[in-house]
């Protein structure tokens, strides 16, 4: 589940960046547009403006026009200047967009295939699982509450809640077992746990006995 967890949250980074790039360019679009629409005004005042040229009397008038013909130009070629920006910064962005968008579909592709196989392992898992969690519920269910909870604390505790016992010898911790406990531990006289680990103790003698 963390792997399959991991795989989905990469490809999900890997669309928002992607997106980001898509309103990234959405954004100098909109721009470029509204440069063109504020450009196309500009120009058409100049063309009114040198139109009127040819209407005007006085000199002064004459100058006034065309220093307000001038200006609109500047702003012209500055507005002009500014579009050329935003088709450059469009046309790198639908590039990245475009490559992204390859590097995206193939790892989506390769990614999926992984999340399948790890879908199909985990559902493997549980089949495994289940009858064998039925049957550890059936024999549990017949042993003593008390006995059940100082089993499970001792495997939580040492990863095993028994150990074998060889030649008055823990198995589990390799450490000597006193002889009367041994012998207690051969003749089932009572539960006996490890001194050192605490782990159950049990026999191969017991086991081939039962």
């Amino acid at each position: 589940p963390k792997e399959i967890n991991s795989l989905e949250n990469e490809l999900e980074s890997d669309k928002n960046k992607l997106n980001q790039l898509k309103d990234e360019l959405n954004n100098f679009k909109l721009s470029k547009a509204q440069l063109d629409n504020t450009l196309e005004e500009q120009q058409a005042h100049i063309k009114s403006s040198e139109k009127r040229l040819f209407e005007i009397k006085t000199h002064k008038e004459y100058e006034a026009l065309q220093k307000e013909i001038a200006e609109h130009k500047k702003s012209c070629a500055e507005i002009e200047e500014k579009i050329l920006s935003d088709m450059e910064q469009i046309e790198s962005l639908e590039t990245q967009i475009l490559k992204s968008e390859e590097e995206l579909q193939a790892k989506e592709s390769e990614y999926n295939t992984k999340i399948e196989d790890h879908k199909k392992k985990i559902d493997d898992l549980w089949s495994a699982y289940n009858p064998i969690k039925e049957k550890k519920d059936e024999q549990t269910s017949v042993i003593k509450q008390d006995l059940l909870m100082k089993y499970e604390k001792i495997r939580v505790k040492n990863g095993s809640a028994m150990a074998l016992a060889v030649n008055e010898t823990c198995t589990g911790c390799n450490m000597n077992i006193p002889a009367q406990l041994f012998n207690e531990v051969l003749t089932l006289s009572r539960m006996i746990q490890c001194p050192n680990c605490h782990r159950i103790l049990f026999t191969e003698e017991v086991l081939e006995a039962s």
